[in-house]
């Protein structure tokens, strides 16, 4: 999209950037060299060589612009999780999905670095990606649900939604300072770690669902077994011993 009709509004600088890329390159660069409450909307537009209003049509605040088209790369990680063949087990499905999703060309790899960085450490990109990490979970948690015919709000897809999200954000914390690392590696490493979330396939959610669903007074039982110390089925009195 060109903003034709905006030559007034423009100022020197670079030629007129009007994508999420550009404008989240430009201002990623800004936050980086001058740090992130440093940089206002306006500098970031006037670096641009574009209006405030055209930068708002973009980005609704200045603290999504560090994530750059996140809507597009929710998709394209519901893409990568829909190439994955039937017969992958759950958790190796999504290891391959999300390796892929993570992988960055050579050329944008300090632009990328920059931009996590920022993510996880400003205190209001932090706040915001309790809401753009919300999309990045629901779209693995559709297809976990898909997978064990649940609904995706269920307990097991969110789990692997929730499990997923993590390994991603500590291989992502590890990589960050490690300048000659492959991001890649680093997710595919944490994703290994996870072994035992592939049986959820062979009949252990259904197994789990049934325990959950018998303990469905969860917090009432746990008061019991304090308020009857020698319940055996306290693990911490086996046996019905007294302690």
């Amino acid at each position: 999209m060109t903003e034709n009709h905006e030559t007034s509004d423009r100022t020197l600088g670079r030629p007129r950037a009007t994508t999420h890329d550009v404008l989240a390159e430009i201002g990623v660069e800004l936050f980086t060299r001058h740090g992130y409450e440093n940089v206002s909307v306006q500098r970031i537009a006037d670096e641009a060589g574009v209006s405030r209003r055209t930068f708002f049509r973009y980005f609704p605040t200045k603290a999504d612009l560090p994530w750059g088209d996140f809507a597009r790369e929710v998709e394209r990680l519901r893409g990568e999780l829909a190439l994955v063949p039937d017969d992958i087990p759950l958790m190796a499905a999504v290891r391959h999905a999300v390796v892929e999703f993570n992988r960055v060309p050579p050329e944008a790899v300090d632009q990328h670095r920059a931009r996590l960085g920022l993510i996880l450490t400003e205190p209001e990109l932090i706040a915001r990606s309790l809401v753009k990490f919300l999309d990045w979970r629901r779209v693995i948690a559709e297809f976990t649900a898909r997978r064990l015919d649940l609904e995706p709000t269920s307990f097991f897809p969110e789990l692997v939604g929730e499990v997923a999200l993590s390994a991603a954000v500590a291989a992502y914390r590890q990589w960050i300072p490690s300048p000659d690392t492959d991001l890649s590696t680093f997710i595919d490493t944490a994703f290994a770690a996870i072994v035992d979330l592939d049986r959820l396939e062979q009949g252990v959610a259904a197994q789990l669902s049934t325990r959950l669903e018998s303990r469905g007074a969860g917090p009432q039982e746990n008061h019991e077994h304090r308020a009857n110390p020698g319940n055996p089925g306290n693990p911490r009195n086996a046996g019905g011993e007294h302690r």
